[in-house]
């Protein structure tokens, strides 16, 4: 027997998660970062945390207390996670598969679904990227757990919450991942109230700015709260990312501010992607194009001539269409951006 005949079969067909390129001395733009970074209140305040870095995290309770407070509900209806990605994966440990969700829409899903060797389902949305809860309901009628990713990556359009509350009525536990939700500004928060089997999944790392430290949170009635709880690892959010959503969330027009900017700038580049390409309207920090009759690649390499790095995406499994994900950075990103298009 050789070391590799012990890998478990299922994951020799497991192809992982490739992130957007960063490459020195180029503007990346294909990521979904907010490249306004942080508040400088949290830059300063980590400064003079670092030496403390010797201690475990233990400011958990600390954390959703401000997270609660923010997101308006009661502290024991929150749940930490090392990032997004580690509250899909337990989301999908604590919960029964089969799991399903919409396509084109986040790849971590089947990622996870693949690497825990659940079945996955896969329920293509419309032409137009739309959702029709009708559909989906068919195609999943036999899933125990479903992801609605609402702004959705990486399309940047939204489920309404109407259609939300449809599949919600299943009774299935359903996962509204809301990463983009400070784009958007709409939630559907509202239906735990009604719905217990609604979980609602958010992040630090869009429009607060820190991607790189890896803060992600869950709103969850308190039962399946406890169940996720469970499947988590003692300290899996570090030290600094505590003390960083705490300082955030005490600087709330800053964020604001940079959101705002984020989207002004994003409606002035749809307009001019639409001159030349087919555009998705967008509810996010970036805009999904379709660059045909270029390929996305050909689109990635021109504008790399450029010194700019866009995400090109995978050819979408019955659609049309070659699609590239354009994040808007800084307005100073964003005019190098306007003028390399100008180029190609």
């Amino acid at each position: 027997m050789k070391p590799t005949d012990y890998i478990n079969e299922w994951v020799n067909r497991i192809t992982p998660y490739s992130p957007g390129k960063t490459i020195d001395g180029m503007t990346k733009l294909a990521s979904n970062e907010n490249s306004y970074g942080p508040s400088p209140k949290v830059i300063a305040g980590l400064r003079e945390k670092i030496p403390e870095v010797f201690r475990y995290p233990h400011k958990n309770l600390h954390v959703k207390e401000k997270l609660s407070e923010y997101c308006r509900v009661k502290p024991e209806n929150i749940v930490l996670s090392n990032g997004s990605d580690e509250m899909i994966e337990l989301i999908i440990k604590a919960f029964k598969g089969p799991i399903a969700s919409i396509y084109p829409s986040f790849v971590s899903y089947p990622i996870y679904a693949q690497i825990y060797n659940r079945e996955y389902i896969s329920s293509s949305l419309n032409q137009d990227f739309s959702f029709d809860h009708r559909k989906f309901i068919k195609d999943a009628w036999k899933a125990n757990l479903m992801f609605l990713c609402s702004p959705n990556n990486p399309t940047g359009k939204v489920i309404d919450v109407a259609d939300i509350e449809e599949v919600a009525q299943t009774g299935k536990i359903v996962v509204v991942d809301e990463a983009y939700f400070e784009f958007y500004g709409t939630t559907a928060k509202h239906l735990l109230l009604q719905y217990p089997n609604v979980i609602i999944m958010r992040t630090m790392a869009k429009a607060f700015g820190l991607a790189g430290l890896r803060m992600g949170y869950a709103i969850a009635d308190p039962e399946l709260a406890e169940a996720l709880k469970k499947v988590r690892g003692p300290f899996t959010t570090n030290y600094l990312a505590q003390e960083a959503t705490i300082l955030a969330l005490k600087d709330l027009d800053y964020m604001k501010k940079s959101v705002s900017r984020i989207i002004t700038d994003r409606k002035a580049i749809e307009k001019r992607l639409a001159e030349k390409y087919k555009i998705t309207p967008s509810y996010t920090n970036f805009i999904l194009a379709d660059v045909s009759p270029m390929s996305s690649k050909e689109f990635f390499d021109r504008m790399l001539e450029q010194k700019i790095v866009v995400r090109p995406q995978p050819k979408f499994n019955g659609f049309e269409g070659n699609y590239v994900r354009i994040t808007v950075g800084t307005s100073e990103e964003n005019f190098l951006l306007l003028d390399a298009l100008s180029k190609v």
